[in-house]
């Protein structure tokens, strides 16, 4: 005798258009219209739970513009995932079940974002402070060293790095040639190059005193060493 045939699992029966609106319909027979290509059925569904998602997720996220935003993520995962197969899916609690993942989610980034922020914001100030530090520590260490120049050298010097004059103009307003004020300018900036060396190795020479630097050439004999406010002065009436 014949074994009786096992029955065949029935294939979902397709719903058209004289089963009623798409208002009627119910969430199951909605699915199933959108998996047959009835793209309207997922527009009906996204208007029944629409308002409700936003709310939730605005519950969550305090903002309404994060909680919009989730929102449309929460449609798109939802779109994707009911044409993706045929599985039978409770829609109410299956939305908001990808509406609570997706603002933990989101809150779990904007932690992150948050933490980030403030580190960075950290190291910032910090190596703002230590640069501040650092820059200010440098610039007394560069005016003791400009102070502690021979008189000349330091008058040629802040008259051409501090104000730019020519090198006509420091010379005639110092009383000596332009060679002789390049001749200054070369042995302050080496002076200061070695003072720097100095102070970075711990091996600081003793400076010669002012008195004992050698005078430059100057276009007249009986021309006197004036300081940087006179020579400046002068400078800017130079020719």
């Amino acid at each position: 005798m014949p074994s009786p045939a096992r029955p065949q699992p029935a294939s979902p029966s397709r719903i058209d258009d004289a089963d009623g609106p798409l208002t009627d319909r119910s969430d199951q027979e909605l699915v199933a219209l959108l998996r047959q290509g009835r793209h309207g059925a997922f527009e009906m569904l996204a208007t029944r739970y629409q308002a409700r998602l936003l709310r939730f997720c605005w519950k969550i996220l305090h903002s309404k513009e994060d909680a919009e935003d989730a929102l449309q993520d929460v449609l798109a995962a939802a779109f994707r995932a009911l044409v993706a197969d045929d599985r039978e899916i409770e829609i109410r609690p299956w939305l908001y079940r990808i509406a609570r993942n997706r603002c933990i989610n989101e809150l779990r980034r904007a932690r992150r974002v948050r933490v980030d922020l403030l580190d960075d914001q950290h190291d910032d100030n910090a190596r703002t402070l230590v640069e501040k530090l650092a820059n200010r520590q440098r610039f007394r260490e560069l005016v003791a060293d400009v102070q502690a120049l021979p008189e000349t050298q330091r008058t040629a010097l802040l008259l051409r790095e501090i104000d730019g004059f020519a090198y006509q103009q420091i010379a005639t307003a110092m009383g000596t040639t332009v060679p002789g004020v390049k001749s200054l300018l070369v042995r302050a900036r080496a002076g200061l190059r070695h003072s720097s060396l100095a102070r970075d190795t711990g091996f600081a020479s003793p400076r010669r005193p002012a008195t004992r630097e050698r005078r430059p050439a100057t276009a007249s004999r009986g021309a006197r060493t004036i300081s940087y406010q006179s020579a400046r002065a002068a400078a800017r009436v130079a020719t």
